[in-house]
């Protein structure tokens, strides 16, 4: 059988034409080799309000990067979204409440679930005021507020609002009490034995001259810290705070003496949800970061890390017992029940906590 062999010279030409192809193919192909620049994903929330290994999957399944924004209040967010006219983010982190003022201002817009399957797993409970299902937006948690204090800088355990709002003198000057007006004016109302949400003059008056007797046991009105080593309550410098259930069990991780309760009398449950902004730059990967972090296994991962109660029903069955009948968490359906949601306020009552919280300061100096 007769084979033909190259000679040497034409093996030489046959390498360098190989190489010079080979070459070419390379440059032609250098930008889809290449790694792409990692798309931005820009999100306006609460500090510290997501589990970081969960950003850093989605960041590296995506090829993205997420860019936090955040703002220590309500008010703050709002002023912020007002003064930008909502421009500059993807996503948007928002309580029930203030959904509808957004979605009504047209900074928020709806997600496609098609885009996002993974959110039609998400359901609230059904809570007072609250529809156990969004068409606007994504529930992303649930919780409660209500009180935490030190059980080795107090007397007796605090079960009650009363404890706070007529401070007995173990707790003068060792109380901290949030800055909004609705927290704080609407327990005290709740103390009263009134709705949170009343705009009964004789009330707001009642809880008025209530909040003005205590004022002078208390140490501070001011967003609570969550961070360990700024929190007076880890310190040691206050003995009780009024504050979200989520943080003070964060808090408790650095000091285990720290105990959460939802008051007999009941308090605020609340829910946070994240929203797509109308004016997001990048949608498609909003609605990825969105699906990603519900799909169970990260949403699980992402409740034990916030304790908060989650609204994915399938990141449920994958969390431990222990979480799932912490009453701390998940508080029994009987305080529930006497627990309320915040309402849109009307023009007058937002006048008249702004001049009660102002009394208050007066008070405090």
């Amino acid at each position: 059988m007769n084979t033909a062999l190259s000679s040497p010279t034409q093996g030489k030409i046959n390498s360098a034409l190989l190489a010079s192809i080979l070459t070419l193919l390379l440059l032609a192909s250098g930008p889809i080799l290449a790694a792409d620049k990692p798309a931005t994903l820009t999100f306006l929330t609460w500090g510290d309000y997501i589990d970081e290994q969960v950003v850093a999957d989605f960041e590296t399944e995506y090829n993205a990067h997420v860019k936090f924004a955040y703002y220590e209040s309500d008010a703050a967010r709002d002023e912020i979204l007002t003064t930008s006219n909502a421009d500059g983010f993807d996503l948007i982190l928002v309580d029930s409440v203030t959904k509808l003022f957004h979605h009504q201002l047209a900074w928020i817009t709806e997600f496609d679930a098609q885009q996002a399957p993974n959110i039609n797993q998400t359901k609230l409970p059904k809570l007072a005021g609250l529809e156990t299902r969004d068409k606007l937006c994504v529930p992303y948690a649930w919780g409660t507020t209500g009180i935490a204090y030190r059980t080795d800088l107090v007397s007796e355990p605090i079960t009650r609002w009363q404890q706070l709002y007529e401070p007995t003198p173990e707790l003068e000057g060792r109380i901290l009490m949030s800055d909004m007006g609705e927290e704080v004016i609407g327990m005290a109302l709740k103390t009263l034995g009134y709705s949170m949400n009343s705009e009964h003059p004789q009330q707001l008056e009642q809880a008025r001259q209530l909040l003005l007797a205590q004022a002078p046991a208390v140490a501070g009105y001011s967003p609570v810290a969550v961070e360990a080593e700024k929190s007076k309550l880890v310190s040691g410098e206050v003995s009780a705070i009024l504050t979200y259930s989520g943080d003070a069990l964060m808090l408790k991780e650095a000091e285990p003496r720290i105990e959460y309760v939802l008051p007999e009398e009941g308090g605020v449950v609340w829910a946070d949800f994240i929203c797509l902004a109308a004016k997001a730059s990048n949608p498609t990967l909003a609605h990825h970061f969105v699906d990603f972090i519900n799909r169970p296994e990260q949403a699980a991962k992402n409740a034990l890390y916030l304790n908060n109660a989650t609204p994915n029903q399938a990141a449920e069955a994958l969390l431990p017992a222990e979480f799932l009948n912490d009453p701390q968490i998940y508080p029994d359906k009987a305080k529930l029940a006497k627990s309320e949601t915040h309402q849109i306020l009307s023009p007058r009552l937002i006048k008249q906590h702004k001049r009660i919280m102002r009394d208050i300061s007066q008070a405090h100096r």
